[in-house]
Parts: C-alpha cells; structure tokens; sequence
C-alpha cells in the first residue's frame, strides 16, 4: 500500500511541474538588444563596440561638405527622426569583388566603344603588355572597420594637395587618375582656402613624409578645371578637372582607372576610399583606407535626406547616394574628391579585380549618421570629360 502511496504521489508531482512550466510565460525570442559593451564579428573579422543603434535625442546633423570647416547650421528646417535601420544581406569582405548577379545587368554590345574606354585600354596595354593583372585587395588592418590599402592596391588613387602660409602641403581632398596628366576630382575641392590646389600626390598609401613610399609620384597642378554648370552654393555638377604639368609615369603603382559608362550598374556594392577621417570630428587618418557600401536607389535617398537648402530640387540622376547598411561605415573629412568604384572580375581570370569609377566623392550628413551620402554620379558627364582631357 505504500508503495501505491508513493508512486501516485510522484506522479501528481510530475504533472503539477509539467503544468506549472507550461503556464510560464518564455521571453520572445529575437527581441533581446545586445547593449553599447556587446560585441559583433565584422566582415573584416575583427571584434568591434556594438554602436548606438538609435540616435541621441536633440543632436545636431552636420554637413560634412566643407572639408576644412565644422559647420553646424548646414540642414534647413527642423531635425528628422533618422531612419531605422533596414535589414540587409551583408556585405562582401572589404575590398572584395562583387559579382555580377546572374541573368542581371549585361552589357549592351557596342563595337563603337567611347573614346574614354579606348584610352584605358592603351594604358593597361602599356603597364601589362602580356597581362591585365591587378592588386589584390588589403584585409589586414581597419580604421573604424575601414581596411588599409595594400601596396599597389588603388593604384588611381591621388591626393589632393593646397600649399599653406607655412609653405607645407596640405592634402585636403582625394581624386582618381584617369589619363596620364588628368584627375577627376569634386569641384568643390577646387577652392578650399580659397585658393585652387597646386599639387597631386599619386600612387602613395601613406601621406606622412616619413611614411611615403618610393612608387608615389608628386605632379603639380598646370590647370583647374571645374564644371561650368557648378555653384559654389548648390551641391550639383560638382566634379571637376586637375590637369598635371607633365605625365605620371604608368606604373603598377601608378595608372587610370577606368570611367563607368552606363547608367545602370551591375551590383549595388560599391567601394569608397580616401585619406580622410573614419569618423565625424576625427582627424585624418593621411592612410589609405576603403570601405564598401550599398548603393541606394536615388527615390529612397531622397525620401530619407532631410531638406537642404543646396539641394532645392533633391537629388537628382546626375548623382548617386551609398550607405553601409551593416556596420554605418562612411566617408569623411578628407575623403571629398574621392571614388566610389566597383571592384569586378575580370570576365577571363575570376581572380583578376577591375576597378570602375562610377562616382565622387561629393557630401553627405554627419559622417556616419545613418543617412545615405551622395556621390557624383560619372557617367552622367562623360561628354564634358572626354571634351576636356581627349579632344
């Protein structure tokens, strides 16, 4: 009898703690926010601080458009809530190609190629007469998870130097090489101190004297050339020409880089780079860093920028709006003037990464604010370009 006993007292507990456990409400899943001391794996493998994922209340949204001066009175209007963050698919590895999506963009097959395509191809021609190789892209260090260049790697990349009071250089803006005696650049960066730049420094990862490398070129400056449709006091046309005394020397370390000329593109990664700030308010990093970013349709872009009085009409096809969606990456002081390039393989060797201009760097709300910043979209003046630097 008290074995009875005992085994139907157990089994009344055993059902007492089945029902008692169902009736326990369980925290919902996926709602747990990780806070500012969590940390996240970034593409670039490295542990990085989790960032504030809504926005301090009251804070101020700054243009970053003059490079040299803080300006805290650049939005019109009253201050938009940001948008929340969307979910993406992540992004490649920086400084990695971004295939093609199959059956998505192809080309359309001209046999009357633009005159700025031809010119690249003698230039590659040149350098690598048995072999279209380029550099392999960096994965070694980060900035604000920004990579480091590697040697070789951007080989387009320039620096745009102002000579100060003191007689130093001053780089202040990025451009890209496109022919031998010509950088496309962001007219705006023509007239920084208000005074035109005089000098570009060409095939160098590191600004610092100390640091330079023997492969880096440094041309002065024999003309400016600004697009005659731009305005100091808009944000359009802004793209500009930096004709060179002499001819850069083609090297693997220094050589064009080729100009996009299609309206659409063949991927939404796009890879940005320059010499500037990781961050608002920091100073320049003088290293080549690249970062890659999501190209944002120009209807969103527009429904997400707050008003701004240099953008009456908003942004228009002539430029293109980027956005880290995953880790808020951004271009910065130092950066205007800059690329924003696809990084594709090459159609015969996989391996082999062809860079394509497709934009400048031109400005953008608060680096890293969450809003998209805007590039001049290149192939918009291809006409204008081939004019000035192959006519």
């Amino acid at each position: 009898m008290l074995r009875n006993l005992s085994v139907c007292l157990i089994s009344f507990m055993g059902l007492w703690c089945l029902s008692h456990t169902h009736n326990q409400r369980l925290p919902p899943e996926g709602r747990m926010r990780p806070s500012r001391d969590d940390t996240i794996r970034s593409p670039v493998d490295r542990d990085i601080v989790f960032p504030e994922l809504d926005a301090a209340p009251g804070r101020p949204e700054e243009m970053w458009f003059h490079i040299t001066d803080f300006q805290f009175d650049r939005v019109e209007g009253p201050t938009q809530p940001k948008p929340k963050p969307r979910q993406h698919p992540p992004p490649p590895r920086p400084g990695q190609p971004f295939p093609p999506p199959p059956g998505g963009f192809k080309k359309k097959e001209n046999k009357q190629r633009r005159l700025c395509e031809q010119k690249y191809s003698e230039y590659v021609e040149r350098i690598f007469p048995n072999d279209t190789a380029v550099a392999e892209d960096a994965n070694d260090a980060d900035f604000d998870g920004r990579v480091l260049a590697r040697p070789g790697e951007y080989p387009h990349m320039a620096a745009v130097g102002f000579e100060s009071d003191r007689g130093r250089v001053d780089y202040k803006c990025g451009g890209s090489l496109i022919s031998e005696r010509f950088v496309l650049t962001a007219a705006h960066c023509t007239s920084i101190y208000e005074t035109a730049p005089k000098w570009v420094r060409i095939g160098d990862r590191d600004l610092v004297a100390e640091r330079r490398s023997v492969e880096g070129q440094l041309l002065r400056i024999e003309q400016v050339f600004a697009h005659p449709n731009y305005k100091k006091e808009m944000y359009y046309d802004d793209i500009a020409l930096l004709k060179l005394e002499k001819e850069v020397e083609l090297t693997e370390y220094v050589r064009p880089v080729r100009l996009w000329v299609f309206p659409e593109l063949p991927t939404t990664i796009a890879f940005a780079m320059g010499y500037g700030a990781t961050s608002f308010a920091k100073p320049m990093t003088n290293r080549l860093t690249n970062l890659n970013l999501t190209v944002v349709p120009n209807a969103e872009c527009n429904a997400e920028l707050p008003p701004l009085a240099e953008t009456p009409s908003g942004v228009l096809e002539s430029q293109i709006c980027a956005q880290d969606y995953i880790l808020n990456r951004d271009t910065c002081q130092g950066d205007s003037g800059g690329p924003l390039q696809l990084n594709l393989p090459g159609r015969r060797r996989r391996q082999r990464i062809h860079y394509h201009l497709i934009g400048i760097t031109s400005y953008g709300v608060f680096c890293r604010s969450s809003y998209p910043s805007v590039y001049t979209r290149v192939s918009s003046f291809l006409d204008w370009i081939e004019l000035t630097v192959w006519a």
